[in-house]
């Protein structure tokens, strides 16, 4: 999705840029689940600040290495059950971004022109299990390691959406309550999968399906993740405020501004695309009962203050 987000997610985020996470699911059955370039850690009561738990664990084992491939389209492999973390062809902003759960770039400051280019594959194995979130916050020690990598944390003022319902104390129709059990596999809170391309919506999947233009398929999403998620749509900063627990499947069908017989300088709408259907705002209300409000508020960024570019070979 010409978009990209950090793992997570993100949240992520991504989205996007694809990204395939493979994660164990409940054995002896297996099931290949993406981990969310974006992970939106944003329900602390500042929302939108990134709350990173204690690197209380270290991979066992951990390379990074530069990619000159040149190729953008980076694959995420995460097994939570067995500790491992691959990460191929990731930029070392988006890496930054993973480590900490920053949904969105805009949270990372002062970043190098030469970590926004260059892209390094990363393989890690922890010495047992651990959740999708703590795989990605064990990378900190490994940016200080390759990177010489440090950072402080700021609060600024920045605009942002805000997600509400649109009717106190109403879902739409195409946001139901999840019966899927994803919090290992999406991460809590706020945490988003990509599946990989051809993922039935069926029963045991968790994060984002395959919808394509102007259709968000997601199952077993807490509200900040989606939040988070549809963020990458209009490419703003979107926080949670609906004050709902718990996690959804969404089914949300839109047409794209660049798509719409309304734009300036429209395209054609790709099969399945409605050139007349609903622009994303009128179906977020419509469809999922949300509404996104402009908002101001103290948000939390993280800002580098050094860091050096990883040579060819260690």
């Amino acid at each position: 999705m010409g978009r990209t987000l950090p793992l997570s997610v993100l949240l992520v985020a991504s989205v996007v840029v694809s990204s395939v996470v493979q994660a164990q699911v409940h054995p002896p059955r297996r099931q290949s689940i993406p981990l969310a370039i974006g992970v939106a850690l944003l329900n602390a009561p500042l929302a939108g600040t990134p709350q990173t738990p204690p690197v209380s664990q270290t991979f066992e084992v951990a390379t990074i290495k530069l990619n000159r491939s040149g190729e953008r389209r980076p694959r995420q492999v995460v097994l939570p059950r067995a500790g491992r973390l691959t990460l191929t062809n990731i930029s070392i902003r988006e890496l930054i971004q993973d480590a900490y759960g920053l949904p969105f770039p805009a949270l990372l400051l002062n970043v190098p022109d030469w970590a926004r280019t260059d892209h390094v594959d990363v393989v890690a194995k922890a010495p047992s299990a651990a959740p999708v979130t703590v795989l990605q916050h064990m990378l900190q020690p490994l940016l200080a390691e390759y990177f010489k990598l440090s950072v402080h944390r700021e609060t600024h003022e920045m605009d942002v959406l805000a997600m509400v319902l649109a009717t106190p104390g109403r879902l739409g129709p195409q946001l139901k309550p999840s019966l899927d059990a994803c919090d290992e596999l999406v991460g809590t809170p706020g945490g988003f999968a990509r599946a990989p391309e051809g993922a039935a919506n069926e029963r045991g999947t968790c994060g984002i399906l395959p919808g394509g233009a102007g259709r968000i398929i997601a199952r077993g999403l807490d509200m900040p993740g989606l939040a988070a998620y549809i963020g990458t749509t209009p490419g703003r900063m979107i926080i949670d405020r609906t004050g709902i627990a718990g996690r959804f499947d969404v089914d949300l069908t839109y047409t794209p501004s660049i798509f719409s017989t309304d734009a300036p300088e429209r395209r054609s709408p790709p099969p399945g695309v409605d050139p007349t259907g609903p622009p994303l705002i009128t179906a977020l209300q419509d469809q999922l009962g949300l509404k996104l409000q402009p908002l101001r508020i103290p948000i939390d960024v993280l800002v580098i203050d050094h860091a050096e570019p990883l040579a060819s070979e260690r």
